[in-house]
């Protein structure tokens, strides 16, 4: 007769073999849930992850909107702060690049690239976008790299 530690003992070592194979399989039965969340950097959507998303993305605006809608916003709180320094006094929206020239507006600049000459679109937050780009950038901004830049 065995001992109920011993039983015990055994149980623990049988769920320890057999774990690993068991997470092996479930991960494996699922690449659909894989591919469907972002890769890794919220701050960049590549050519990739726009083809994975489908037929639903003409523009870089859906691309935009439909895999990352918080780049749209200007983040609460830290752009009322950042503003008094700032040359126009109020950060309204992102500002957009495209092929590193500014547009003059976020939503009408982002409707003229077609998705299928997008390589790249990255965000740069408030911090980042006044680094890299100057005051005026408190919003943040969306620089969209493109097939015509790398000509």
């Amino acid at each position: 007769m065995t001992s109920p530690l011993i039983r015990l003992g055994l149980l623990a070592l049988a769920l320890t073999i057999t774990a690993p194979a068991v997470s092996a399989q479930q991960q494996d039965s699922t690449p659909q849930k894989r591919a469907s969340r972002p890769r890794g950097d919220r701050n960049k959507l590549t050519r990739v992850e726009i083809d994975e998303a489908g037929t639903g993305i003409v523009t870089a605006r859906d691309a935009v909107r439909l895999l990352r809608p918080q780049w749209l916003r200007p983040p609460m709180g830290r752009v009322a702060g950042s503003n008094m320094g700032s040359e126009t006094g109020a950060a309204t929206q992102v500002i957009v690049y495209i092929d590193d020239l500014r547009q003059p507006d976020l939503e009408s600049s982002l409707v003229t690239v077609p998705a299928a000459k997008i390589v790249e679109i990255r965000y740069l937050d408030q911090n980042r976008a006044m680094q890299q780009r100057g005051p005026g950038h408190e919003a943040g901004v969306i620089e969209v790299i493109t097939t015509d830049k790398r000509k």
